[in-house]
């Protein structure tokens, strides 16, 4: 597994968000909305300088909004599904804006058969391993430039 440890500031993303639980994991039908209405959104868009969009995110936050991780061992919390944007920009009707902290992430490439796989080595191995702990909500992100998924692990050193 390729990790990487990156700083990154303040991200903004413009999606449609939704409370995940346990019972009820509403993440892909939190990308199909946002993915049937992307024309809302689309100009919203960050974009590189070749015009493809910055990324896509799956941000994550717990139910107070404090951008901590999810609660019930990770089966309970806030997901945007949507776009990165600039910090000026303000959500159309039907989409929310979310402003996540400046912060140093852990960041490894996932396949989707393997997320949770992934997701559970890196929290209880990789992490401790590397004398760091868990400080905020992880973030799926898709780069639409590769079409590479990666997991975005908030992180501090011990």
């Amino acid at each position: 597994m390729v990790i990487e440890i990156i700083e990154l500031p303040m991200i903004t993303v413009i999606g449609k968000e939704g409370l995940c639980t346990t019972e009820k994991n509403i993440v892909q039908t939190l990308w199909q909305e946002a993915n049937s209405h992307f024309h809302e959104v689309a100009a919203l868009g960050m974009k590189n300088s070749d015009g493809t969009y910055v990324g896509f995110w799956g941000a994550m936050s717990d139910e107070s909004m404090s951008f901590r991780p999810w609660t019930h061992q990770f089966t309970r919390g806030l997901y945007l599904a949507g776009v990165e944007t600039y910090a000026d920009a303000i959500a159309p009707e039907g989409w929310t804006k979310w402003v996540m902290p400046p912060r140093k992430y852990m960041v490894v490439d996932v396949e989707p058969d393997r997320y949770g796989e992934i997701f559970d080595e890196v929290i209880n191995k990789t992490i401790p391993e590397k004398g760091m702990k868990l400080v905020g909500a992880v973030c799926d992100y898709t780069e639409p430039a590769t079409g590479k998924n990666k997991l975005f692990f908030p992180v501090e050193a011990l």
